[in-house]
């Protein structure tokens, strides 16, 4: 009966404490986070980097080619055309327009072989200039020293004579100074001369002459003689003879033989030739005088002391000669 009771109580015990202590196991079970979905679990594409930044020279690059392709669209609707009539219309489309960053652009379309684009050009530069562009001065410069016919490095020169009263040179004392080629260092000396830039002066002095490594030629005489010598013989023939003969105390004999004749032919010829030339190239240093560059000089100074360095030296030295000629000051030549 105890043993009854002890499990009745117990099943009534379990019974009623049973949901008490499920509640206050669930009540002190920790918090479970709330439910991810699949795709927040996959990794997240890179985001696209930022563009770079334009650099100022790729701004520049950018302008340039757009005004390069405005040039070159007008050069191929118009001044490619034979009619005079459109030709003329794509000049005044190159020469209204308005800004002298155009140049470069024109002078890539237009400087060339063909003699109507290079005089557009130069009308074109010319407007420029008028209007104080340093970027077409730059480029008359240039013309003036580069340009291979006369005629449009003259007219280079007087666009920027008329342009200002005192015209930009620099791009001409560079060549002066620097190149190495002759040619052009005497047309920077004619253009300076005409611009009357009499800085000029003393490094015209400098280059009155050079020594310069040339290829000489000598001239040998050469005398040559020969002999010419032919022996021809021909075929012998032989023809019968009678030969006789007399003993000493015995009678006379007469014998019969053959004898060969033979056809021979000789010449004998000396020959002697004419002096002739040899020319032997060598590699000699020489002293070269520069014309044009003596006659920049006496423009500038209205003096003559030939190719003598040291006479014009001490002249520009002198006193009369401080007069005319600015000191000298050494070139700072800035890359631009």
């Amino acid at each position: 009966m105890n043993r009854w009771l002890i499990v009745a109580s117990g099943a009534a015990c379990l019974a009623m404490c049973g949901p008490v202590a499920a509640v206050c196991w669930a009540a002190d079970a920790p918090k479970l986070p709330p439910m991810i979905p699949p795709s927040a679990l996959e990794p997240e594409a890179p985001a696209a980097p930022p563009p770079p930044a334009t650099t100022s020279a790729e701004a520049e690059e950018a302008v340039f080619l757009a005004k390069l392709k405005e040039v070159r669209l007008i050069e191929i609707k118009h001044l490619r055309s034979t009619d005079a009539g459109e030709f003329e219309k794509g000049r005044r489309l190159i020469l209204d327009l308005p800004e002298d960053t155009y140049a470069g652009p024109m002078v890539s379309v237009l400087y060339g072989p063909n003699a109507r684009y290079r005089s557009l050009l130069l009308d074109a530069l010319k407007e420029f200039a008028g209007r104080g562009s340093k970027v077409a001065q730059a480029y008359l410069q240039e013309v003036a020293v580069g340009d291979a016919a006369a005629p449009n490095r003259r007219r280079a020169i007087d666009t920027l004579k008329a342009a200002s009263a005192a015209p930009p040179t620099d791009r001409l004392i560079y060549h002066l100074a620097v190149d190495d080629v002759a040619a052009l260092r005497d047309r920077a000396a004619t253009a300076l001369a005409a611009l009357a830039d009499k800085r000029a002066a003393w490094l015209m002095v400098d280059r009155l002459t050079t020594e310069e490594w040339r290829a000489v030629t000598a001239e040998v005489p050469v005398a040559v003689s020969s002999a010419i010598n032919v022996t021809n013989v021909g075929v012998p023939k032989f023809r019968q003879a009678t030969v006789q003969g007399a003993v000493a105390g015995g009678p006379v004999i007469s014998q019969t033989i053959d004898l060969p004749t033979v056809d021979v032919f000789e010449v004998s010829t000396p020959v002697f030739g004419g002096p002739t030339v040899t020319t032997v190239i060598g590699q000699h240093r020489v002293q070269v005088q520069h014309p044009e560059m003596l006659a920049a000089l006496r423009t500038l100074t209205g003096k003559d002391f030939g190719y003598d360095k040291d006479a014009w030296t001490k002249w520009m030295q002198s006193a009369d000669g401080a007069k005319a000629i600015p000191p000298w000051k050494p070139l700072k030549l800035v890359a631009d």
